[in-house]
C-alpha cells in the first residue's frame, strides 16, 4: 500500500500551480452522459480515481468511453441501451456513484432502475432519503431491496413542485438529471448553486435542456423530448486550489495558482485575509504571500457561498500553527474532523466538542507516523507534515489519489520534499 514521506519543516515555499478541472463537477458530467442519444465531449478532465472508477461504471453500463490523459479529454457514447442495475462494487469507494439514478430514470423511467448504495468518504449520514423524495415527486416510487435502491414509474415522470428540506449538492444534480425530459415543468426550491451544480446547469443548457433560475435557490425545468450531443470545458477545481493556497499559508511561502476562478472562493479568500495572508486575484489565478503577523479566527461551514466543508480540513492544519486560539464550526457532515487526531499526534492542539473544533496555535509541530482516512483528511495531514520538523510518513494515500490529479509530482515542484513508497 502506498505511503508519503515528507521531511520538514518546508518553509517559504515558492511557485506556481495549474489546478485541475474539478472533480466534482466532472463526476455528474459523466453521469449526465446517460441522457444523450450521441456522444459528448468533456474537456480539462482531472484524470484522479474517482474518475476512472466513474468510467468504469458506465463502461459497465453499456457506454464506450474514449480519452486522452495528455489532452485531458474524454468522449462518452450512450447509444446504447443500458443495463440498469449500477453494481455495489463501482459505488462502493465512490459517493458519485448514486449521481446515475437521476439519468437512467430520465431515460428509462418505465423500467426498474437498480442502484447500490453506498460509497465514498466516511464522514457521517450521506443518505439520498431527499434524492428518492424529489423522484417521488416527479412520480417515481422506490423500494429497498439487498442493498440497492429499485426505482420506476408507471406513467413516466411529470412535472411538479419540490423543496430540498436542507441544500444537498448531489441531490440537487439527480432531480436536475431526473427532470430533463418529464412531461411539463417541474419547480425546485432550495437548491445548490456550488459552482459544480452550475457548471452541470449550463452544460445541460448548452446542449439543449430548459433550465431557468427563479431566484437564488429555485429553478424551473421544462422537459424537453431529447438531448443529441454536447461539448463541454470543466471548472477549475476549488477544492484544490484551496488546499495549495494552504500550503503557502502553512509554509508562510509565495504560491500563485492558476486556472481557476476567484469568485468560487470568495468565503475562503476572505477568511485568509482576516488570518492576515496578503491574497493577489486576476481573472483566472490566485496568488497568496505572508505579512509577519498571524491572529486567529473563528469560522462556520456552509453551503455555497459560504465556507466549503470540503476546504475546512485544509485550513484546521493551517491553524494549528497561527497563534492563538481558533474555532471551526461545521454544519454540513458529522465526522469531518477526522484529521484532528493526526495533527495532534504532530503536536497540535485540537480538540472536539460535538461539531466544533477549538485550536490553539503552536509554534511548532513535530512528525510523526499518521494514518489518512478520507479524501480532504490526506492533504490535511499532508499540511501538518509539511510544517513539521522531521520526517512524518503518511498511510493510506490512496484516499487522497480519489481526488488530487499528480498530487506528489505538484508538491514536488514547488519545493515540498516528499517522496513515495510502496
Amino acid at each position: 500500500m502506498k505511503k508519503f514521506i515528507i521531511k520538514g519543516p518546508n518553509k517559504a515555499i515558492k511557485g506556481e500551480v495549474n489546478i485541475s478541472g474539478a472533480k466534482n463537477s466532472c463526476l455528474p458530467l459523466m453521469a449526465a452522459s446517460i441522457l444523450f442519444k450521441n456522444k459528448i465531449t468533456l474537456k480539462n478532465v482531472p484524470f484522479v480515481k474517482d474518475v476512472f472508477t466513474m468510467k468504469d461504471l458506465l463502461v459497465s453500463l453499456g457506454a464506450k468511453v474514449y480519452f486522452s490523459e495528455s489532452k485531458k479529454i474524454m468522449i462518452i457514447s450512450n447509444k446504447n441501451n443500458h443495463k440498469l442495475t449500477v453494481p455495489y462494487n463501482l459505488v462502493s469507494t465512490m459517493r458519485a456513484g448514486v449521481l446515475t439514478m437521476g439519468p437512467l430514470l430520465a431515460r428509462y423511467p418505465q423500467k426498474r432502475i437498480k442502484v447500490a448504495l453506498g460509497g465514498g468518504c466516511a464522514l457521517g449520514v450521506r443518505d439520498t432519503n431527499w434524492h428518492l423524495a424529489g423522484f417521488k415527486s416527479l412520480g417515481a416510487k422506490n423500494s429497498l431491496n439487498s442493498g440497492y435502491v429499485n426505482i420506476t414509474t408507471n406513467r413516466g415522470l411529470i412535472g411538479n413542485k419540490y423543496k430540498f428540506p436542507k441544500v444537498t449538492v448531489t441531490g440537487t444534480s439527480n432531480l436536475i438529471m431526473a427532470s430533463i425530459f418529464i412531461k411539463g415543468t417541474h419547480y425546485l426550491k432550495n437548491i445548490s448553486i456550488e459552482p459544480e451544480v452550475i457548471d452541470l446547469i449550463n452544460f445541460l443548457n448548452n446542449s439543449g435542456a430548459k433550465i431557468k433560475f427563479l431566484g437564488k435557490r429555485s429553478i424551473k425545468i421544462k422537459g424537453v423530448k431529447e438531448l443529441l450531443s454536447g461539448s463541454h470545458t470543466i471548472i477549475g477545481d476549488r477544492i484544490e486550489a484551496f488546499s495549495y493556497l494552504c500550503v503557502g499559508a502553512i509554509t508562510n511561502g509565495k504560491i500563485k495558482i492558476n486556472n481557476i476562478n476567484p469568485n468560487h472562493l470568495l468565503s475562503e479568500i476572505n477568511i485568509l485575509k482576516k488570518i492576515g495572508y496578503n491574497i493577489e486575484t486576476k481573472i483566472n489565478s490566485i496568488k497568496i504571500s505572508s505579512k509577519n503577523k498571524l491572529k486567529a479566527i473563528n469560522l462556520r461551514t456552509g453551503p455555497f457561498p459560504n465556507f466549503a466543508t470540503d476546504n475546512m480540513p485544509l485550513l484546521l492544519a493551517v491553524l494549528t500553527t497561527v497563534k492563538g486560539k481558533s474555532q471551526i464550526e461545521e454544519t454540513i457532515f458529522s465526522n469531518r474532523f477526522m484529521a484532528a487526531p493526526e495533527l495532534n499526534r504532530m503536536g497540535a492542539n485540537i480538540s472536539i466538542k460535538k461539531n466544533k473544533a477549538i485550536i490553539i496555535g503552536q509554534k511548532k509541530l513535530n512528525a510523526a507516523d499518521c494514518i489518512s482516512s478520507d479524501l480532504r483528511t490526506t492533504f490535511s495531514i499532508i499540511l501538518g507534515a509539511i510544517a513539521a520538523s522531521g520526517s512524518s510518513t503518511i498511510s493510506r494515500i490512496y484516499h487522497g489519489l480519489r481526488g488530487y490529479y499528480n498530487l506528489e509530482l505538484k508538491l514536488k515542484k514547488i519545493g515540498i520534499q516528499i517522496t513515495s513508497k510502496s
